[in-house]
């Protein structure tokens, strides 16, 4: 009987498959022989293609010295408050999101080479987002002014999604794959951020040691090069290394989804008990709608990574339940802006978060009816997948009104 576990067990494939996921190294090492032995197998042919299969048009198309070139293009521009005559709280809040974005995006533009009228909306879009952040006014204490800033970046992630789906950008599954990326690649960021900050600490403790206080420079430089870059590298990562393929988003999801369940409810009944009103606390209500987009976030990317089966699972009941308990916090929540707004008059702050609550409110609403249809029904999930993929656009609306409209109507106060 040949020790080769391949050539005992070429005609079981679960025994093949079950003697790859035991030791993937030893598998490798005795396909390489058995080929040898029987070259002509089918099984073999296959598994061999499997394991040696290379995404190479990615990899080819983007190297890791173009890599290394858009990232220091991009901290170069972020530190011109540095080497040029411009103030740095002026620059920093309008640039550094821009910045950060567009070299994503020269990432993307670089390997799925769009058609020039995708490329001309990218780059038009681009230039007209940098001009408009030149010339709005200087005003620190303007709202509209500082909601523009907050929105315009998320303006930019539209362009961003343009980038990454290229003339596929009207396909739902195209924009689920975006979805997915944004998930991955916030993990991968914020992987890197924090092995950066293990190096950080190192490297300073090091050379404090031998008596060479490098911490200005350290921070004004490596420190910056870092956090600029930190999503450039995690969208290589993610798109060149893993070939896209989701794998950290939809589970973490899924495990955070139960627990910000049973936090939700805990923290509705507290405030109960409690006696709290968001009706009259500022900072409660700020509180609740920082929830309702971490939830729809949670809810969104668990469907985007859930498997197309019909029969409904355990993480589906919690998502109903989740979303369900969301949507009451947003019913109280945007009953509360709504009273602040007809007691303490109109503000752009209250227009803003009014507009986010409603939208959220309805997405919400949406996915609830598709999810209890799904699960009633043993539907499969296109009709979840359309819901989500069909209301990004209105986020962009959104996020361009506030953008550009609002400071305008409010004359920049």
């Amino acid at each position: 009987m040949s020790n080769n576990l391949l050539l005992a067990n070429l005609n079981q494939p679960d025994a093949l498959e079950a003697a790859y996921h035991q030791s993937p190294q030893k598998f490798e090492a005795q396909l390489k022989d058995a080929l040898e032995v029987t070259p002509d197998s089918e099984t073999l042919k296959v598994w061999h293609a499997r394991l040696s299969y290379c995404p190479a048009a990615v990899v080819k198309n983007f190297s890791i010295s173009l890599l290394i070139a858009f990232c220091f293009i991009t901290s170069i521009l972020a530190k011109l408050p540095t080497f040029l005559p411009i103030e740095g709280d002026w620059y920093y809040p309008r640039y550094i999101p821009i910045l950060i974005i567009t070299a994503v995006i020269a990432y993307f533009v670089s390997t799925t080479k769009p058609s020039r009228r995708i490329l001309k909306m990218i780059v038009g879009g681009v230039i007209a987002s940098a001009g408009y952040l030149a010339l709005l006014p200087d005003t620190h204490h303007s709202a509209s002014v500082i909601m523009a800033l907050v929105h315009l970046p998320m303006f930019s992630l539209s362009l961003l999604a343009l980038s990454f789906m290229g003339d596929d950008c009207k396909n739902v599954e195209s924009r689920l794959n975006f979805i997915r990326y944004l998930g991955e690649m916030l993990i991968y960021a914020m992987l890197i951020l924090l092995g950066g900050m293990v190096l950080t600490g190192v490297t300073l403790g090091l050379f404090s040691m031998i008596g060479l206080n490098i911490a200005e420079w350290y921070t004004q430089y490596v420190v910056v090069f870092g956090l600029v870059c930190a999503p450039l590298v995690a969208t290589y990562l993610f798109d060149a290394i893993q070939n896209r393929e989701s794998k950290f988003a939809s589970i973490l999801s899924n495990v955070f989804a139960p627990l910000f369940l049973i936090t939700v409810l805990v923290y509705l009944i507290a405030t109960l008990y409690q006696g709290k009103s968001p009706f009259t606390n500022r900072d409660f209500l700020i509180t609740f709608n920082g929830l309702l987009v971490v939830i729809l976030a949670l809810t969104i990317f668990s469907i985007s990574g859930k498997k197309r089966i019909a029969e409904a699972t355990l993480s589906d009941y919690i998502n109903v339940s989740l979303i369900s308990a969301t949507l009451l916090v947003n019913a109280v929540a945007l009953s509360a802006i709504l009273f602040r707004l007809s007691e303490y008059g109109l503000t752009v702050n209250r227009v803003v978060v009014s507009g986010a609550n409603i939208l959220i409110f309805f997405h919400l609403s949406l996915l609830l009816k598709a999810y209890i249809k799904h699960i009633r029904f043993n539907d499969n999930l296109s009709q979840l997948e359309t819901t989500i993929a069909k209301y990004l656009p209105l986020y962009t609306l959104w996020s361009f009104i506030v953008a550009v409209i609002f400071p305008l109507v409010f004359w920049f106060k």
